[in-house]
């Protein structure tokens, strides 16, 4: 025994020590498309005859492609075989089409964070993934779990980050890069390894190295060798398989320029700005740029005085509410930044907000005066809807991603952790509590006293509204994750096994089933069905929109989205005969659409990208939101855009909600915004 303990001990002093090592970096493996999987096993032999051995090998995600459990042990085979320590980091792919969500990468892989030491360096793998999504996002906690280890470590100890999304490029695709780069800027990060992008490339922001490979089986990864004083890194690519050097970075923490924004001031449309330049080699900018939000890069011609650089540039243009502006200041051909945030007034403004714990996906829904929210914190709150004061919150466990649904006693909602619960609408007590198989990704839908909901076992269920008893079941191919739709006694069920499913309430007995789209990543799965009680209105990801009777399930029509911009993702919203859709595409088309004819009334073109969200209506208007967080007010006669509103920085893929009054959204931010249905003239 005192052998093992001293041998423990060894390995403690020479993980923590200044030493030499090497570890390499790989990402994008997508094991379970059989094609991958050979080229795997050979790098696995690849990497087990490298001389010295790597101290570790770290995957940046999509580990999997579509992160099933046969995938996960298929990973764990191949991949077990590395004489190097593996450590695995989700990716979109991991989560995104997953019937068991991140529980399954945690189950049958890794934590979804980590951080470990080797030879005196910190290494810290990151979940940036959001649970059914294509973008990134770093939940409050991980980002403070981070901020909190890194405040432990001597300020000069290399740091190296791993993250599965890409971080400080000019095409942001994690909504809180920023909040993660501010975080790391005080300490010695020498690189931050990324994938997703399927692409070599390398970048610097603010001193720190950005590396991006290609996935494993396109023969891309980096070696990265450390010794007492520098960090040497090599790529070896399909291309080129003998390591070449691609950097070498300095071991030890040196000074390096910095960027503030001192001042941001709006005034009559003009924006001034007072930035702060310091170098430690006294040298300065040869350029400036400017860019608002996610827009395009502006040549800046700042003129210095004293200590600072001064700016004007005009914003007229943009909507009132969040610009973040971001500043460039180049030396040479190497980009500092700096970035702060500026509300702008305009015709409207939330009338409230309020800060959940947690990530809000799940539509907000209103019902006699209270808005119910669901977070990833896993609590379920209720908000006043005139002054957003919170009345209850009720912790239900997991992540809530699921919407709930609300009568004038009760509540429903589903958890991540496979509970369903059904809680008092007056206080937020719970009555009942069902367990089912996690995650529960699916808005609930109730009919004749029946609880219809999907587990992540490809089944649907039927609980009893009174008590919670499972009353009975049914067998998909997949898994259920948008809102369940009733019409004349049945529930309308989209899944991911590209059925549409009509199942009796009582019974669970299948009426009908309609096959939509051409593959599993086609089905009519994303965005939630839409009924008038006669028809059912339900999005493809094929770019195709379908009218389907409920009584039989025929097909009434369907109709194509304009190329570049697909039906699949919006949910759809039927209300005195018309379908309003939102369309996936960088136009951000919303289509009117005679519910009857299949006829479009009307193309609204809003300009920016929507993912999972929809459409709310309410006094002639509706209203609906970008992924980058762009609220718009839209004429519902005629589809002319009448106002817009820009959130903070989060994500939105979130349906709102209205009462008649005002309209609610929530973001990934953890905000939830109250806006007046009404906008005054400009």
């Amino acid at each position: 025994m005192r052998f093992v303990w001293l041998v423990l001990a060894w390995g403690l002093l020479v993980a923590g020590s200044p030493q030499s090592f090497r570890f390499v970096h790989i990402t994008d493996t997508h094991i379970g498309l059989r094609a991958h999987h050979e080229p795997t096993r050979a790098f696995v032999q690849h990497f087990n005859a490298l001389e010295p051995q790597p101290a570790f090998i770290v995957n940046t995600g999509d580990c999997t492609e579509l992160g099933f459990a046969e995938e996960y042990q298929h990973y764990r085979a191949i991949l077990g075989e590395l004489r190097a320590r593996l450590i695995s980091v989700p990716g979109n792919h991991d989560v995104r089409w997953s019937p068991i969500g991140k529980e399954g990468f945690v189950r049958y892989v890794a934590p979804l964070r980590q951080h470990w030491e080797y030879g005196g360096c910190h290494f810290f793998a990151l979940d940036s993934t959001a649970p059914l999504e294509h973008h990134g996002h770093f939940e409050p906690a991980d980002l403070e779990w981070l901020a909190d280890q890194l405040r432990r470590l001597p300020k000069d100890a290399p740091v190296f980050l791993f993250c599965h999304h890409w971080v400080a490029r000019d095409d942001p695709i994690i909504d809180n890069e920023q909040r993660l780069l501010q975080i790391i800027e005080p300490y010695n990060v020498k690189a931050v390894f990324v994938g997703h992008g399927h692409r070599d490339e390398m970048w610097r922001r603010n001193g720190t190295l950005f590396l991006m490979a290609k996935g494993l089986y396109q023969g891309s990864y980096h070696l990265v060798e450390v010794d007492l004083a520098t960090v040497r890194v090599f790529r070896v690519t399909q291309e080129n398989p003998a390591p070449t050097e691609v950097a070498v970075l300095p071991r030890a923490r040196l000074p390096k320029p910095r960027l503030a924004i001192r001042r941001l001031t709006t005034r009559q449309g003009v924006l001034q700005m007072a930035m702060e330049w310091h170098s430690p080699d006294g040298r300065l900018p040869t350029e400036w740029q400017v860019r608002f939000g996610d827009g395009r890069w502006q040549p800046l011609v700042p003129r210095r005085r004293g200590g600072h650089w001064l700016a004007r540039v005009e914003v007229r243009d943009a909507p009132p509410g969040a610009l973040r502006v971001t500043v460039r200041a180049l030396v040479e051909t190497e980009p500092y930044e700096a970035s702060r945030t500026v509300r702008l007034a305009g015709q409207v403004r939330p009338i409230w907000t309020f800060r959940t714990g947690g990530s809000v996906k799940a539509q907000p829904v209103v019902h006699r005066g209270i808005v119910y929210v669901s977070s990833f914190d896993g609590n379920l709150y209720a908000l006043d809807a005139a002054s957003g004061r919170l009345r209850w919150r009720t912790a239900v466990g997991g992540s809530l991603v699921a919407a709930p649904i609300v009568s004038d006693k009760w509540i429903v909602v589903g958890s991540t952790s496979g509970a369903v619960v059904c809680l008092s609408r007056a206080d937020g007590r719970i009555r009942w509590r069902a367990q089912l198989p996690p995650p529960v990704f699916a808005t609930a839908a109730v009919q004749d006293g029946v609880v219809c909901t999907a587990g992540g076992d490809g089944k649907i269920y039927g609980l009893s509204l009174e008590d919670g008893t499972l009353l009975w079941q049914f067998q998909t191919e997949m898994f259920v994750q948008s809102r369940v739709a009733t019409a004349q006694g049945l529930f309308l069920v989209g899944c991911w096994d590209n059925h549409l499913y009509a199942l009796e309430a009582r019974t669970g007995a299948l009426r009908w089933k309609q096959k939509f789209g051409r593959s599993f990543y086609y089905a009519p799965a994303i965005g939630s069905p839409a009924t008038d009680g006669g028809r059912v209105i339900v999005p493809s990801n094929d770019a195709t929109l379908h009218a389907v009777r409920v009584s039989d399930g025929a097909i009434l029509w369907q109709i194509k989205s304009e190329r570049g911009n697909s039906f699949g993702y919006p949910s759809p919203l039927l209300r005195d005969g018309i379908v309003y859709c939102g369309a996936l595409g960088g136009r951000g088309l919303l289509y009117a659409i005679h519910a009857r004819t299949g006829e479009p009334l009307w193309i609204a073109e809003l300009g920016k990208t929507m993912y999972d969200t929809g459409v709310a209506a309410a006094q002639g208007y509706l209203f609906t939101a970008s992924v980058s967080g762009r609220v718009f007010w839209i004429e519902q006669r005629t589809g002319t855009i009448v106002a817009q509103y820009q959130l903070p920085e989060g994500h939105i893929f979130c349906v709102p909600d209205t009462d008649g009054k005002r309209f609610f959204i929530g973001s990934l931010n953890g905000e939830v915004y109250a806006f007046p249905v009404l906008v005054r003239n400009k």
